[in-house]
């Protein structure tokens, strides 16, 4: 590889983005002869939240505005890196970390972090000529390209006065509910034109299973014992690492549209709650982030990863079809005339058979989160404990599941094939 920006030092956080690319690209994007003043700045807001990219709250200081020019005093910068993920790796002890790469394995991972970011900037492209959808507004989007793997940039609009969901909370049905609507209504654009970025026609589940080998995907799974030693949990893992051959690189969730003969939707892919954006005052959704995982499919994909993340094991189990039938009704509602592409009935089918891949997506990377807050220091002990019985109770709860419907999917599978 030419360069890695996971180790570029001299760029905005750390990347070889400059001060000088990030003024150039914001001034074509609004027509404007301003410039960033000498006050300048950058916050890094992205720490422990994501997995692909770095990600900064930048202040403009935007001089020589005129008259007439409405410009955003913040922007969110996201640049692609595997500094992120290597960060949150690095945090854990030996024998909870996920990877334990070399520079050379660190450098192919970024490679594959490029992609994503081309992922992401295909969505928002497509996205773009919709109105009312919740996400932020793109202020300008950069691929990767390989000559100038330093351009890869998007630019977003800041949303003011929210907060990211969070994995240690409890969160309500109806935050989940306004998100189901939400994805409903995403899912309809995709009905409504055609996807037809060869970024969005990648098969993501197979890149996954490039990226994780089969022997790290087994050990992406060790950690939760090193969080819960219990009985129980250790025959829990017993049993699913039993299933982990069946469902490593499984493409299910990307071919079973083709194989079940039906249109597929646009899918995020990681809608999990670190990329979702709630109103700091009222709690309501404000903004849906992260399309870096975007892909046809599914959308009941979407639903299972905010619900596994955001509710207790508890409510999710009683509020899924609930929540299934509110995500369907806002797609057929905001189809314009459009045919959906399956029944409601057939979609809660679909949810079980999918469950499984997205559960195990899903505990493959959080127990770490685990670790990671044990081992805050900023965090009290009395804190520290009611996350981890909140972070447990969704973990275990997936992962009991995953057993059950696994089980009783076996009547609804078929001939479908897992891997192509």
């Amino acid at each position: 590889l030419e360069m890695c920006l996971a180790v570029a030092p001299t760029g905005i956080l750390g990347t070889a983005v400059t001060w000088a690319d990030l003024e150039k690209h914001l001034r074509a994007a609004f027509g404007t002869d301003a410039r960033f003043g000498a006050n300048k700045s950058v916050v890094d807001i992205g720490d422990g939240n994501g997995f692909a990219s770095c990600c900064g709250l930048i202040n403009c200081d935007w001089v020589g505005i005129a008259a007439e020019e409405k410009l955003p005093k913040t922007v969110v910068l996201k640049i692609p890196t595997a500094q992120a993920l290597r960060k949150l790796n690095d945090a854990a002890p030996e024998g909870q970390r996920m990877f334990n790469y070399t520079e050379e394995q660190w450098a192919e991972m970024e490679a594959k972090f490029f992609n994503i970011h081309n992922t992401e900037v295909a969505s928002y492209d497509f996205l773009d000529e919709f109105e009312g959808l919740a996400m932020p507004r793109k202020y300008y989007g950069r691929a990767v390209e390989e000559e100038n793997k330093a351009e890869g940039q998007l630019c977003l609009e800041y949303m003011d006065n929210s907060r990211m969901m969070s994995f240690y909370e409890k969160h309500t049905v109806e935050q989940v509910r306004q998100i189901a609507r939400a994805l409903g209504k995403i899912q309809a654009c995709s009905l409504k034109k055609d996807v037809t970025a060869p970024a969005l026609q990648k098969n993501f589940f197979e890149n996954i299973a490039n990226m994780w080998p089969l022997e790290t995907y087994h050990g992406m799974f060790k950690g939760v014992l090193t969080v819960d030693s219990c009985d129980e949990t250790k025959e829990l893992m017993k049993k699913i690492d039993a299933l982990l051959d069946t469902y490593h690189g499984s493409t299910l969730p990307s071919t079973i549209h083709t194989q079940h003969g039906f249109r597929p939707v646009l899918v995020n892919g990681d809608m999990h709650t670190g990329n979702v954006l709630i109103d700091q005052d009222t709690g309501d959704l404000a903004a849906l982030i992260d399309w870096q995982c975007t892909h046809l499919g599914v959308g009941v994909e979407d639903l299972h990863r905010i619900a596994l993340t955001a509710l207790t094991a508890e409510e999710r189990r009683l509020h899924t079809p609930m929540l299934v039938e509110e995500m369907y009704k806002s797609m057929v509602e905001h189809l314009d005339g459009a045919e959906p592409p399956y029944s409601q009935e057939k979609l809660l089918v679909l949810s079980d058979i999918l469950y499984p891949h997205c559960a195990l997506f899903f505990a493959s990377v959080f127990a770490s989160f685990i670790a990671k807050n044990d081992k805050d220091p900023s965090i009290s002990d009395e804190e520290k404990a009611t996350r981890k019985e909140v972070t447990l109770n969704k973990l275990i709860g997936s992962l009991e599941d995953v057993l059950t419907i696994d089980i009783t999917n076996k009547k609804h599978i078929g001939n479908l094939k897992f891997k192509e």
